[in-house]
């Protein structure tokens, strides 16, 4: 590997003659430039490449949460937030008929080794005034009552997410007036806790009153319950059925798969 020593134009990323410039660990490099590309863009390669550019997107649009879920663990590895969720998501994400799809039940805004919550009921008003219940300590494990828990609700038709303003873990509940661009639109509701050391716990989703089967309304959209089947519910089982097997083992690998061991609590 060539080191750059960053004479009068200084290091610089990208082709320059027969060398390709680029930063590795902030050290500027430089590499030989190959004769020739292999890239076929076959078909599966080109589904892929566009499968990407749209988990990158959908990364993007869900920022104000992911931003704060995956916080802690970008400082931890060095990547952003929303490569984290990326990376932590591909279970979700497929495309179907050339279309992409999201499996929205599963979809983690967060991560971390902080206790979760369950969220065990919520609903919309005629006001747009969204209230979530959850179990505060469903896994009974060590935690503080002031954590903070925050909702997130991420609206697939009009691609918006909405972050509401946090409350104590020992509230139990909370309420938030929605945007007036959610009305009576499907929306997906999750939330998630960070400690006072900014430590966020796994995301737990908040299984909407109708049926899997509804297609309209606020529930399921038919694109997740389509990507739904690919896997077991979240709530077929149900969080608080696991809870005494997690108790006494709390040590797995982190969603992420980056190769370290985490406190993490899978559900």
């Amino acid at each position: 590997m060539a080191k750059q020593a960053n004479g009068y134009l200084g290091g610089f990323i990208g082709k320059l003659g027969p060398a390709v410039g680029y930063q590795w660990k902030h050290v500027w490099c430089l590499r030989s430039r190959p004769r020739r590309v292999n890239n076929p863009r076959t078909e599966a390669q080109q589904e892929h490449r566009a499968m990407f550019k749209e988990e990158v997107r959908l990364a993007g649009r869900m920022r104000w949460g992911v931003n704060v879920g995956f916080k802690a663990l970008s400082d931890e590895y060095d990547m952003t937030a929303q490569n984290l969720f990326v990376k932590a998501n591909q279970q979700c994400f497929r495309t179907v008929e050339g279309h992409f799809t999201v499996d929205y039940t599963h979809l983690s805004i967060s991560d971390g080794p902080v206790a979760p919550v369950e969220i065990t009921a919520w609903n919309v008003d005629g006001d747009n005034v969204l209230s979530v219940n959850f179990e505060k300590n469903p896994l009974h494990l060590s935690c503080s009552q002031h954590d903070n828990v925050y909702v997130y609700v991420w609206c697939p038709e009009v691609e918006k997410g909405y972050l509401a303003n946090p409350v104590y873990r020992r509230a139990k509940s909370m309420s938030t007036l929605l945007p007036q661009l959610m009305a009576d639109k499907e929306i997906h509701v999750y939330a998630f806790v960070q400690d006072e050391k900014g430590h966020c716990s796994p995301t737990a989703y908040g299984e909407p009153a109708e049926t899997a089967e509804a297609t309209e309304g606020r529930g399921m959209s038919p694109q997740s319950a389509n990507t739904a089947q690919l896997e077991p519910q979240r709530g077929d089982t149900g969080i608080t059925e696991r809870a005494s097997s997690l108790r006494d083992s709390t040590i797995a690998p982190s969603s992420l798969g980056m190769g370290k061991q985490k406190k993490v609590f899978q559900y």
